[in-house]
């Protein structure tokens, strides 16, 4: 089935009208901002398993309140649903969205294996609709103008990423898992391996692998690692260093730096947590929060980006192919924890 593109009512733009699935933290914030924050698209409905959940958020917004997704992808003012669910559910929702003809924006990250995001992209490439996957962080006004800056040739050549990634505490329940979240490489570090690939401008090559279950019992119970180090090779030839940790005493702490051959980006330097940039002509400033604040204006613009999408028709800024590509990393690093040894991505 192809979806057509027609999209204005008389000589009034149309608004994409969105249902949003999964009223947790990250639900409940998608909803908020289609609400009232994307100026070409309109909430309609949300969803949750938990009633009273999916009632009074409902409530608040004055939409219509499903507990059942399929009754949602049934009703025909519903053109596009947010999906905020635990991850091993992205899948099926994802495909069933898309059989349905609603186009998708789904929270990182797409799936939990390669395979299902293989599934995925078939799915809806098929069915014809638009899929965008979460990685608000290039929607962040820091990252953005990071990226701008390598690209004016500010830093010269881009050689090194390098990013620091601690959450306050372990995640709880299914997250722990890693045969449901994908652990700490797709549920934490796929952020990360996104800005690699869009800061450098090159695809991730191989990957080598230390760490452990170091911090908490839940998580090595489950299988997942809490301190983790990933050194990598991008395709260009550029290296990469990640480090990431399910605890930090002090509190969420990011860090991204990109070092060239004339210069350095930073995004979360110890100077500034918003934006500085280090070059010969000296340091310049651009501002610890925990990340629903630091990034809140980055998750408007990235609901404001996928309605555009939808509306004229375009190709989204993270694709389907851009969330495979987080879960293949993932994957790889998986088997490089497994095999002691370096392992290549593709």
């Amino acid at each position: 089935m192809r979806v057509e593109f027609k999209y204005m009512v008389g000589s009034l733009p149309k608004k994409l009208s969105v249902g949003v699935a999964g009223l947790g933290r990250i639900g409940r914030l998608h909803a908020e901002v289609f609400f009232s924050k994307v100026e070409n698209a309109c909430l309609v409905a949300v969803m949750d398993v938990i009633e009273d959940l999916a009632k009074g958020v409902a409530s608040i917004y004055g939409v219509k309140a499903y507990t059942d997704y399929q009754k949602m992808l049934a009703d025909d003012e519903v053109e596009a649903v947010v999906i905020c669910t635990p991850t091993w559910l992205h899948k099926d929702m994802i495909i069933q969205a898309a059989e349905a003809g609603k186009h998708v924006f789904t929270e990182k990250p797409m799936t939990v294996t390669v395979k299902e995001a293989d599934e995925v992209l078939s799915k809806v490439s098929k069915a014809g609709v638009k899929l965008q996957v979460g990685y608000m962080r290039r929607f962040d006004y820091a990252f953005s103008q990071a990226k701008k800056a390598i690209e004016e040739g500010s830093i010269g050549k881009p050689l090194v990423f390098i990013g620091l990634a601690r959450d306050p505490s372990a995640p709880p329940g299914w997250a722990a898992d890693p045969k449901k979240s994908g652990g700490i490489f797709l549920d934490m570090l796929s952020h990360d391996f996104d800005m690699a690939r869009w800061l450098m401008g090159s695809e991730v090559k191989r990957v080598y692998v230390n760490g452990g279950a170091y911090l908490w019992d839940e998580i090595k119970e489950k299988g997942d690692l809490d301190v983790v180090n990933i050194n990598f090779e991008f395709e260009n030839g550029a290296l990469g260093f990640i480090h990431g940790t399910r605890k930090n005493t002090f509190g969420y702490y990011l860090r991204t730096e990109v070092y060239g051959s004339e210069g350095t980006v930073f995004v979360g330097a110890a100077a500034d947590p918003m934006y500085s940039i280090g070059t010969k002509d000296g340091m310049t400033y651009g501002g610890y929060q925990w990340f629903m604040k630091r990034f809140y204006d980055a998750y408007v613009e990235e609901d404001r980006h996928f309605a555009e999408v939808v509306l004229e028709d375009k190709e989204p800024l993270i694709s389907g192919i851009d969330g495979k590509r987080a879960v293949e990393i993932a994957e790889a690093c998986w088997k490089s924890v497994k095999e002691k040894k370096p392992v290549d991505v593709f």
